[in-house]
């Protein structure tokens, strides 16, 4: 059997994640013809259909799929290996955090700065996402996840708290002169902001706290955290956010809970690192400063 190029089985991984040649062709800077005719190579020496081709694109065989899994463990690896290697021979390394983007936005920005102050050797990538972090194809070292967390036999996943939780807030203007804390049933009162893409909502809260409250007043609908509280902290309404994010906001005055501590139980923030980087001089840093926050309880 001839021995496979390195060359194919990079024209087979693009090809793949990309189910298509032309697509693979774009991402390796060569022609179309280039990436066929090195599959077609790779597939002649290993006897065997890597891939099916479809009217639009190819799709892969059972053989190509199973291939695909070693490579990626194999380039992996590869990568593991060489980031150890670069670690122990330079003094500067680079360090990339993947972050749910208000966590990034409320959390990391505002402590970065010191941070860097305090560990010049180490450069800081920050790339602020939601979608679940690829730590085999990436080059993602640490990831700040939000949701559920992510389920790797390879990946070491703790959450950020073991106190957080989602409790109401608002600017202290909103209920100068109320009496703190408020019933439940008051919420029927004020603007409720809704973050679309959060675990919980008003009905849960609602639902829980204030079963009677018919028609509470509905609000701003948002997409991120750091909107939500920034609408709240502007006086736009209450809204109901993650004590991890709230924590700074009700420390500076800048929020307030008006119902006190009624609140509901989720657990939706995780730190989640690779298993073969958590040796990593860098990552080890970047981790215990990421755990070394502030406890986020209210």
């Amino acid at each position: 059997m001839r021995k496979a190029s390195l060359k194919g089985l990079q024209a087979f991984e693009a090809a793949y994640m990309h189910r298509s040649f032309a697509a693979a062709a774009q991402e390796l800077s060569i022609t179309s013809s280039a990436v066929s005719h090195s599959i077609q190579t790779l597939e002649e020496a290993l006897g065997t259909l890597l891939f099916e081709r479809a009217r639009r694109g190819v799709v892969p065989t059972a053989d190509g799929a199973r291939l695909y899994e070693v490579i990626q463990r194999s380039f992996a690896d590869i990568d593991n290996e060489l980031r150890t290697l670069l670690d122990r021979s330079s003094r500067q390394q680079v360090v990339t955090i993947q972050s749910a983007p208000s966590f990034a936005a409320i959390w990391i920005m505002p402590r970065l700065p010191a941070f860097l102050r305090a560990h010049p050797e180490i450069d800081v990538r920050l790339w602020a996402v939601h979608q679940a972090p690829d730590f085999s194809n990436s080059g993602v070292d640490v990831a700040v996840t939000y949701g559920r967390p992510p389920a790797s036999a390879g990946v070491h996943v703790e959450p950020i708290s073991a106190h957080e939780r989602y409790v109401p807030v608002c600017s202290p203007t909103l209920v100068d002169g109320w009496t703190l804390p408020l019933p439940p049933g008051d919420v029927e009162n004020f603007y409720l902001i809704q973050n679309d893409v959060s675990l919980t909502s008003w009905d849960d809260w609602i639902a829980r706290f204030a079963p009677d409250c018919d028609s509470p007043v509905r609000g701003l609908r948002l997409d991120r955290a750091f909107m939500t509280l920034g609408a709240a902290e502007n006086g736009l309404g209450m809204c109901i956010e993650s004590t991890v994010l709230v924590h700074d906001y009700l420390r500076e005055g800048k929020l307030v809970c008006p119902f006190g501590e009624l609140a509901i139980e989720a657990t939706a923030h995780h730190l989640a690192v690779p298993k073969s980087r958590e040796g990593l001089q860098g990552v080890r840093t970047v981790v215990e400063w990421i755990r070394g926050f502030a406890d986020f309880g209210v």
